[in-house]
């Protein structure tokens, strides 16, 4: 009797130990599925790669090269021409585009990106400019191309019938999505943030950015490069302040600000706005009357130099002025970035006066809070704050009536439901009253740090100065 109950008992101990083991084991395996899925599509990407550089003989491009191109406008009608140069050597980068006679560069030096406007200002540049750059550079020296892809993250990206894409994050900038034709192996498409390329073929390309308008290109050479990358120097102002230069505020019907300026002698009503990062714009009306010839650029633009710019007793002798091709409703013009760079923008709205200061000779009031402001290439760019969550927004808009415009992805992020009224926000380290924000209607490069639009309704609020050239915004709540 015992030995049979002991035979039961260890034929009832097998199943059970069998089906732990078992479970085990399956249990193993689940783990184990996203382990070698991840090393499976890591091996098709590779593949990818493998087959362009078999397909185009292509290698990494050498330590120090140049590469010249031919660009002209992506529009109807007269679209304007210039030339690129992208050169670069270690620790170096830089991009250069002429145009209608207006030269433009960005680069990277000493770990720092740096910009140079259309009027020759040159200024360090902000984080999510450095990490485009940073992209930028890593595509054009075809440093994915490298066997360690200078330690970039590799994952396989999306794909259809007619292409196959790689995902690389490169160390310090951005994501960046290469498509092969499944056809013949070649490059077809990349795509970053504030970067799309399109080819046509291993030379011809179409270049969005979405700042300036699209542009095709065509690489015409490629090779070593004849000189060292010259040094960028921080500088070229053509700001001259002679005592406080003052003039009166005007609220527009779009929620924005005008006030008066003379343009090559010419008076003229100016609206300020943040967002105008290149050139004065003037209203067809008003480029007539100013006596400058003006030459269409590769990006559709009517450009025009030396023009002196007054607002009160400032000047700024020598800039470039951009002629739009339709008039402006209640105002001739439009600025941000002229004054931005060049001075202390003071607003004041208790008495509706706007006021400009020497950046070198100006001191903080007291009384103010001191915020950071940051440089997107002539844009003031400051941070709000909801939770643990920032949204990155252009201090100085017309934005309706509504205090905020935010993109979708930050409405996302800040865990906004819908346009309307929104609590919790902080600006450095002010506690914000309920906000009005409203979906912002420009497009923005979703990643690339572009949230929106701090607009006047919200900037009225305080007395401020915005001093762009030391990266500070001082405010004080209205009638404190």
């Amino acid at each position: 009797m015992n030995s049979r109950v002991e035979h039961f008992a260890a034929e009832n101990r097998r199943p059970r130990g069998l089906r732990s083991g078992g479970r085990a084991c399956l249990l193993l395996c689940l783990l184990a599925l996203p382990a070698c899925r991840l090393d499976s599509q890591l091996r098709i990407a590779e593949r990818v790669l493998d087959r362009y550089r078999r397909e185009t003989a292509s290698k990494p491009l050498p330590l120090s090269h140049v590469i010249r191109m031919k660009l002209r406008g992506d529009r109807a009608g007269d679209p304007g021409a210039g030339v690129a140069e992208i050169a670069w050597e270690p620790n170096r980068y830089r991009e250069r585009v002429s145009s209608a006679g207006v030269t433009t560069e960005r680069g990277i030096q000493g770990g720092k990106a740096y910009a140079i406007d259309e009027d020759g200002f040159t200024r360090v540049v902000s984080e999510p400019v450095l990490r485009e750059l940073l992209t930028r550079s890593y595509f054009w020296r075809r440093a994915w191309l490298f066997q360690d892809r200078e330690r970039a993250r590799l994952s396989l990206g999306p794909a259809d019938a007619a292409a196959a894409s790689v995902r690389l994050t490169p160390l310090g900038g951005n994501p960046l999505v290469l498509s092969f034709s499944r056809r013949d192996g070649r490059l077809t498409a990349v795509r970053s943030p504030r970067f799309d390329l399109d080819f046509g073929n291993d030379r011809a390309f179409r270049l969005a950015s979405g700042i300036r308008p699209p542009v095709l290109g065509e690489i015409v050479w490629s090779g070593l490069p004849s000189e060292r990358i010259a040094d960028a120097a921080v500088g070229g102002a053509c700001g001259r302040f002679a005592g406080r230069a003052e003039v009166p505020l005007e609220r527009t019907g779009d929620g924005g600000l005008a006030f008066p300026a003379v343009v090559n002698g010419v008076p003229l009503r100016l609206a300020l706005d943040a967002t105008a990062d290149g050139p004065l714009r003037v209203s067809s009306d008003a480029a007539k009357r100013l006596g400058v010839s003006f030459s269409r650029d590769v990006y559709g633009r009517a450009v025009g130099g030396g023009v002196t710019l007054g607002v009160g007793t400032f000047s700024c002798p020598g800039i470039h002025v951009e002629a739009l091709a339709e008039p402006l409703e209640g105002r001739d013009g439009v600025v941000g970035a002229t004054l931005y760079r060049e001075a202390v923008v003071e607003i004041d709205p208790d008495t509706r006066r706007l006021a400009l200061h020497d950046p070198s000779r100006w001191v903080p009031p007291p009384g103010f809070t001191r915020i950071v402001v940051d440089d997107d290439g002539d844009r003031p760019v400051t941070t709000l704050r909801r939770g643990s969550h920032a949204a990155r927004l252009t201090v100085g808009a017309a934005t309706g009536s509504s205090d905020l415009s935010l993109t979708p992805d930050a409405f996302e992020r800040l865990d906004i439901s819908a346009p309307g009224t929104v609590g919790g926000m902080r600006w450095g380290p002010l506690q914000m009253p309920d906000l009005s924000v409203e979906r912002e209607p420009h497009p923005a490069a979703v990643g690339w740090g572009d949230d929106g639009r701090l607009g006047f309704a919200m900037l009225l609020r305080f007395h401020s100065h915005l001093d762009m050239p030391h990266r500070w915004i001082y405010v004080r709540p209205v009638g404190s």
